[in-house]
Order: structure tokens, then C-alpha cells, then sequence
């Protein structure tokens, strides 16, 4: 799914989702009907104006009438506004996905 923000016809953000049947491996926890949400852009000029929120709330909303039972993202930990967004929008870290460069 994918949804757009618009402003006098021009594109300033988006916001790209999918949903999709979780299953663990190994199959230990029955399979689970989540959101993802893949990505979400807002043009630099109209950052910090609910845009990228709005987008969310939106995509939540889509996905709470398919039934899924959860919504996950990737996001960058060390960008501080980013991070700010999503806890905002009420997610908060489940597992951390650690990586070290060689």
C-alpha cells in the first residue's frame, strides 16, 4: 500500500507499506497478520510539521481494517529526529538488530 502527501498538486511526502503473514523460525508462535511499514519520506522544507505523523496514522489505520495484529518498521536508531517520530507515533524498540563495521 502506499500513500501520499500532497500540497497544491506537488508530492512532498510518502509513506510505502505492506502487509503480511508473520511466522517465527522455528514455528513455535502460530503465524501473525502484521503491518510493515517499509518507508516514509517528507520533502527537507515541510519536515516538522506532522506530515510523516499523518502518513503513519494513516497506514495504521489501513492496516487495523485488514486485521493485522501488529505494525513494525526500520528506522535509523542514530537519527534523533526519526527516532523521535516513530516513538511519537508509539513504537518502541522490540528486538535491536545490532550490525559492526570491519
Amino acid at each position: 500500500m502506499g500513500f501520499v502527501a500532497e500540497e497544491n498538486g506537488r508530492i512532498i511526502g510518502f509513506l510505502i507499506a505492506r502487509i503480511d503473514d508473520w511466522e517465527s523460525v522455528p514455528p513455535v508462535i502460530e503465524s501473525r497478520r502484521i503491518g510493515i511499514i517499509d518507508a516514509v519520506y517528507v520533502s527537507d522544507e515541510f519536515r516538522r510539521q506532522g506530515i510523516g505523523g499523518q502518513l503513519i496514522d494513516r497506514a495504521i489505520e489501513a492496516m487495523r481494517t485488514a486485521n493485522a495484529i501488529a505494525v513494525e518498521t526500520i528506522y535509523d536508531a542514530w537519527n534523533e529526529a526519526s527516532t523521535q517520530a516513530w516513538h511519537r507515533a508509539g513504537f518502541a524498540p522490540w528486538m535491536v538488530h545490532a550490525y559492526r563495521m570491519l
